[in-house]
């Protein structure tokens, strides 16, 4: 991959070596959804695990949504 950029590399990519997100593993009925934590109770969909290919379509389950899991709405749809 070629990089342009007026900065020198250190500056561009200064930090990125110290980035090391944690990811949890949560379980719902027919599968696992696993999230990259964002604060406490936010989490971030990375990747979803499940047996259901209708899951795959279904929009809550989504990479990259944002889900709150203080948030009882959010819990009571996943179940």
């Amino acid at each position: 991959m070629i990089h342009y950029a007026a900065l020198p590399l250190e500056l561009v990519f200064e930090g990125c070596e110290s980035y090391a997100p944690r990811y949890l593993r949560l379980p719902f009925a027919r599968g696992w959804i696993v999230v990259e934590e964002l604060s406490p109770g936010a989490f971030r969909i990375a990747q979803l695990m499940s047996s259901d290919l209708q899951d795959y379509l279904d929009p809550r389950f989504q990479p990259g949504r944002v889900i709150n899991l203080v948030d009882e709405a959010f819990r009571a749809e996943v179940q």
